[in-house]
């Protein structure tokens, strides 16, 4: 059993955590790099929002930049709702109906020129018009109020899911023309969004729905039969839409082909609990699935919408503190252990639908702050919740075993790993429990008291035991994400809660943004490795043999992209291409007016990109990316 100890928090140099001494929970793991490994496939690197429009605006793009500057790629697949709302139309009914993608080509272009792959759903309705207005939607921007606009087939009548049949496919057919066959194979292509809300998302009957579902697949398939098509994305797990569906797709007749049967790509569900209640509920979905129909139990199985709770808009303390990097981290190591690893679930997907854009407290990556008067001038600061994302992508490669675990659902979790590039790397998180996450007590910004009295006592010890790293002189390198290291909100909070946010606020308030590197090039013993863990936090070590020479040529930038700050300040988003053979760091330097270069990141960053808030008076500007090499951590004045 673990015991109490009592630690000086001068371990590590955290004394500053809380005052002199607290009682912290100890806990003892060990990792043997010699046993047999695991195919550490990243299956949590996508995100979501709503609606489709969202990616013509500026500060989605800006969003987008941030989600795709994640080290080696690892955000890679977006989903947005409504796509289809932005497609105009005419002649719908007649034998020649036309189609304007205008507007849904714009905003692909922003996800596909940034790298990413859309999880497209066929969700929406083109307009009636040929040039799409405002679409209008509710305030949380999830149901949509001005359907009268639009076409709106009526799935039980066999000429219009035949109309319906034949725009998709003529809209599956532009997309290839305009994008590409192998491009579009990347893809997925998920059906309407929760058809079991209704009548919020799908106010049709579930026999529509089948039709629906048919005419869509066959659609799509009659492009390509490659085209990867599933579903159906339902709220509830096992609800009457979801078992409806599969029972069709597996023994029923498809309305279009005639024929028994039409076997998904991939089957969705959107389970959202805390980690081991998500668990218990997607193994539920799992089991129906094996029993009922095990011609289905080889197909890739995902939570598309894998978050704490419902109610992306509604504000919760926790969604800007670190607690929901924890969360994040400890959901990863129980569905490997508990799903992936013990009843060999093929997981295709774990989706933290965190994309949508808002203040600090609603299930956004970054917290905005916009000039009322103009939307396109804004600041965005990052949260932890898309901070650990980079820590969670420095570890693809091959997973290894944890033992010591007490319980198979502890709150302190260890993710080890050997990288690609060669390192060791071990992801250590603390999530403490507090009592429910959806409490329309904690519906702002401070933790409750009854929270804050559960989650304040479980700190944590971890003793960790690396056997057979690999390394004959092993040195480390161990990052820190809590309430004191890369909590911007915390920055925020203690320079007054400003609202209107100068450069100078931004630059001050942004230095806080990424996890801290608290110590690096410390030569270890990797049989007795001491991390602290405070309550809600996340630590990353990363082992490589001491004087491992990296020599790396400046990185190719890939694009510069100019936004305007709060007061119309001049900023430029960076990107550059991934460094390869070693987990890296970069800096950026900047030229201003053909001026000396000089570095303008005030620490070395992992990511891939980085957001430069330009001087007063700079008419040009030339940036050149380098590799720290073995540099010690340094901060700008």
């Amino acid at each position: 059993m673990n015991k109490k100890i009592i630690v000086a928090l001068l371990l590590l140099g955290l004394s500053y955590f809380l005052a002199a001494q607290t009682e912290y929970e100890a806990y003892h793991y060990s990792v043997d790099f010699a046993q047999e490994g695991k195919a550490h496939h990243i299956y949590w690197n996508s995100t979501g929002f709503t609606p489709g429009d969202l990616l013509l605006r500026k500060d989605m793009q800006l969003t987008l930049d941030y989600l795709a500057a994640v080290p080696n790629q690892k955000t890679t697949y977006i989903r947005p709702h409504w796509l289809l709302n932005l497609i105009g139309s005419r002649g719908i009914g007649t034998n020649n109906p036309e189609f304007n993608f205008s507007q849904l080509d714009a905003a692909l272009d922003e996800i596909i020129s940034r790298g990413f792959k859309p999880i497209f759903e066929i969700m929406g309705f083109p307009s009636l018009a040929w040039k799409v207005g405002d679409n209008v939607y509710d305030d949380a921007a999830q149901g949509q109020k001005n359907q009268s606009v639009q076409w709106n087939p009526d799935f039980s009548k066999e000429d219009d899911y035949m109309q319906w049949y034949h725009f998709v496919k003529a809209m599956v057919s532009h997309l290839e023309k305009r994008y590409g066959e192998e491009e579009l194979k990347t893809w997925f292509f998920e059906s309407t969004n929760e058809p079991d809300i209704q009548p919020h998302f799908w106010d049709r009957s579930i026999a529509e729905l089948l039709n629906y579902w048919d005419a869509t697949r066959e659609a799509i398939k009659a492009v390509n039969v490659g085209y990867k098509f599933g579903g159906p994305g339902t709220a509830s797990g096992t609800s009457d839409e979801f078992k409806a569906i599969l029972a069709h797709a597996d023994t029923g007749i498809n309305v279009i082909t005639k024929q028994q049967g039409s076997i998904p790509d991939f089957i969705s569900v959107h389970c959202k609990a805390l980690p081991y209640q998500m668990i218990d509920m997607e193994m539920g979905v799992i089991e129906y699935i094996r029993e009922k129909h095990p011609n289905f139990k080889e197909i890739p199985f995902w939570n598309n919408e894998a978050d704490p709770t419902w109610g992306w808009s509604q504000g919760y303390w926790w969604r800007a503190h670190p607690w929901y990097a924890s969360f994040v981290v400890q959901s990863i190591d129980a569905h490997n252990r508990l799903l992936i690893d013990s009843t060999k679930v093929n997981y295709g997907i774990l989706l933290n639908d965190c994309g949508f854009m808002g203040d600090w407290y609603q299930r956004t990556s970054l917290a905005r702050f916009t000039n009322p008067l103009d939307d396109d001038k804004f600041w965005l600061f990052k949260k932890p919740v898309l901070s650990v994302m980079t820590m969670l992508a420095l570890g693809e490669g091959t997973r290894y075993d944890v033992h010591g675990y007490q319980s198979t659902r502890e709150n302190v979790v260890v993710i080890p790993s050997r990288a690609h590039t060669g390192e060791i790397v071990v992801l250590l998180a603390n999530k403490p429990y507090f009592g429910v996450v959806h409490d329309d007590r904690n519906q702002n910004e401070d933790i409750p008291l009854h929270q804050k009295n559960k989650h304040d006592k479980q700190g944590a010890v971890v003793n960790l035991s690396i056997k057979n790293p690999g390394f004959e002189k092993p040195e480390m390198m161990y990052l820190q994400l809590d309430a004191l290291h890369g909590y911007a909100h915390g920055a925020w909070k203690n320079i007054g809660k400003p609202d209107t946010i100068s450069s100078d606020i931004y630059r001050m308030v942004s230095a806080n943004m990424d996890p801290v590197v608290v110590s690096q090039e410390i030569v270890i013993d990797c049989e007795n490795i001491n991390v602290v863990l405070p309550p809600s936090s996340v630590a990353l070590l990363i082992i490589r043999e001491k004087g491992k020479k990296m020599d790396f040529a400046s990185p190719e930038i890939e694009s510069i992209k100019e936004y305007s700050g709060f007061n119309g300040e001049r900023k430029q988003f960076i990107s550059w291409k991934q460094a390869k053979g070693a987990i890296v760091r970069y800096n950026v330097y900047a030229s201003y007016n053909e001026g000396e270069y000089q570095r303008v990141n005030p620490y070395p960053l992992f990511e891939r990109g980085y957001l430069n808030v330009l001087p007063d008076n700079v008419e040009n500007v030339k940036y050149r990316i380098e590799v720290v090499n073995n540099e010690k951590l340094k901060r700008n004045p």
